[in-house]
């Protein structure tokens, strides 16, 4: 392959250190890392790297992560090397080591654990990228006002992805799109969707107001229209809240719309107690009913 270093991955191999009893605190906190873990995921990761910087320096420059190394057992190396050469044609940034084990067994050996198919991969964070970076970009933005659940997070950038969101804005306590279990539960598209961290919150909504942006609540509120009665548009912002606290009450009051999905009466439910939804699966249905695909 191409601009890559082949190596084999012996146990003992300092370099393969990051890989050792992953914890995201050490990754993030210590060492500015991440953790990719799963073939599919790590093959992901690797393409939109290679697509940024096919498309020049400046889109290599707003990547949020970059790899540092794979390491990948000798069955799943031919999944990985057609983007592995793609990252790592001739001119590309930096060379690549791809640590490559006999088999699973070898990379459970070195990592301590099972859950990676076949292949890990270990990034380097950059600094995260400010909301400016979303408003040149048109079409639906998400917006994560508080959201610290992984599985939540996760869900709502492959939500996004799937259903023509252009990128995901994230308040300041909302949770990092970089762990692990996150980049995982996204199926790697933490990495296709491009996505931002407000410094001010809710201010960062209210600039892009401001600038023309218009700002949907999704919540089951006081007067607010289901989600049906509300129109695509572009430039609009979709937020959500968390599990419990839901989207706060400044964001309500000055939301350009409030919008909620109704929910049926069967079942048995009670006037002080209706159905209601995970914020995962309310966010698909609210990026389909209201991002222009």
């Amino acid at each position: 392959m191409t601009g890559a270093r082949i190596l084999q991955a012996e146990p003992g191999d300092p370099r393969l250190d990051p890989y050792r009893a992953v914890r995201d605190a050490d990754l993030r906190g210590r060492d500015g890392l991440c953790c990719v873990e799963t073939a599919r995921v790590v093959r992901r990761f690797l393409a939109a790297c290679a697509r940024a910087r096919a498309a020049g320096p400046a889109a290599w420059g707003a990547l949020a992560c970059v790899p540092r190394s794979v390491l990948c057992d000798r069955r799943t190396l031919p999944q990985l090397a057609p983007v592995i050469d793609a990252l790592c044609a001739p001119g590309a940034h930096a060379p690549l080591d791809v640590f490559v084990a006999e088999d699973a067994d070898g990379i459970t050996a070195i990592s301590g654990y099972e859950l990676h198919s076949g292949a890990l991969a270990i990034g380097e964070r950059r600094p995260e990228p400010g909301p400016g970076t979303l408003a040149a970009l048109g079409g639906t933005l998400a917006a994560c006002d508080g959201i610290v659940h992984t599985d939540n997070v996760g869900a709502i950038f492959r939500n996004a992805a799937s259903l023509g969101v252009s990128g995901v804005l994230l308040s300041p306590g909302s949770s990092d799109p970089l762990l692990r279990k996150t980049v995982r539960v996204a199926m790697g598209r933490v990495f296709d969707v491009p996505w931002a961290r407000a410094g001010e919150w809710p201010g960062a909504l209210w600039d892009l107001q401001r600038a023309g942006w218009r700002i949907v609540a999704a919540e089951d509120a006081p007067g607010a229209r289901p989600v049906a009665e509300v129109p695509p548009r572009d430039r609009t912002v979709i937020v959500f809240g968390a599990e419990a606290a839901g989207v706060r009450a400044e964001i309500l009051g000055r939301a350009d719309a409030v919008a909620r999905i109704p929910m049926s009466v069967r079942g048995g439910a009670l006037a002080d107690d209706p159905p209601s939804l995970n914020v995962a699966v309310a966010s698909a249905i609210m990026m389909d009913r209201l991002a222009q695909r």
